[in-house]
């Protein structure tokens, strides 16, 4: 799944807590944010802390790997995905 908007981070999170059966007070809770955090982070809200964003994916099991490409020329197919 290539992911280049908030949004789309956020939903790929919705969904695999979803997947895993999880509310958001549970990853709040194994995070240790408050579910609200949660709540934006879902909706897309641009200001969410990286490290709590990275918090978010590794304890939903979440890989994040990233590819290099030349500015200007668009990201390559296969690069910048997150997968779960």
């Amino acid at each position: 799944m290539r992911i280049d908007t908030a949004f789309a981070l956020g939903d790929l999170v919705h969904e695999r807590r979803i997947a895993l059966g999880w509310s958001q007070d549970r990853l709040a809770t194994t995070m240790g944010v408050s579910r609200a955090w949660v709540n934006r982070f879902e909706a897309g809200k641009g200001t969410a802390q990286l490290r709590l964003v990275l918090d978010a994916l590794q304890a939903l099991g979440i890989v994040l790997e990233a590819s290099e490409h030349e500015p200007g020329q668009g990201a390559p197919s296969t690069g910048g995905r997150i997968d779960d």
